[in-house]
């Protein structure tokens, strides 16, 4: 099973634990992080982080659709993110997900002192 069937299989069953944990591996970012993006009411982070690590749009629908729980998202929002997600180029969104990084590590230094 591939890294975005994992995703997949965790979002639609509602796990969010695991997508969480799947998400922040795949990312390289900390697991805090990626559990305030997925939470946001914001696409944008959530778009950039699955484009940078190349999850098929039918992973990134099931993790909006695992955030909005019971409320699902409405189609026109869905299909607002479909064509940001469509739009965004992955080598954006690489650039991204490294100042992600970057800032996190620089928070944890920042902490350490």
């Amino acid at each position: 099973m591939s890294k975005g069937n994992c995703i997949v299989s965790f979002a639609k069953s509602l796990d969010f634990d695991r997508t969480a944990v799947a998400l922040s591996l795949m990312c390289d970012l900390p697991i805090e992080l990626i559990e305030r993006v997925i939470v946001q009411n914001r696409n944008e982070q959530l778009l950039v982080m699955a484009k940078a690590i190349e999850l098929s749009w039918e992973a990134t629908k099931a993790i909006l659709l695992l955030r909005a729980g019971p409320m699902a998202s409405s189609t026109d929002e869905i299909e607002r993110a479909f064509i940001s997600f469509i739009r965004l180029r992955p080598k954006t969104a690489r650039t991204a997900i490294q100042f992600y990084r970057l800032r996190e590590r620089a928070n944890v230094t920042r902490e350490a002192i």
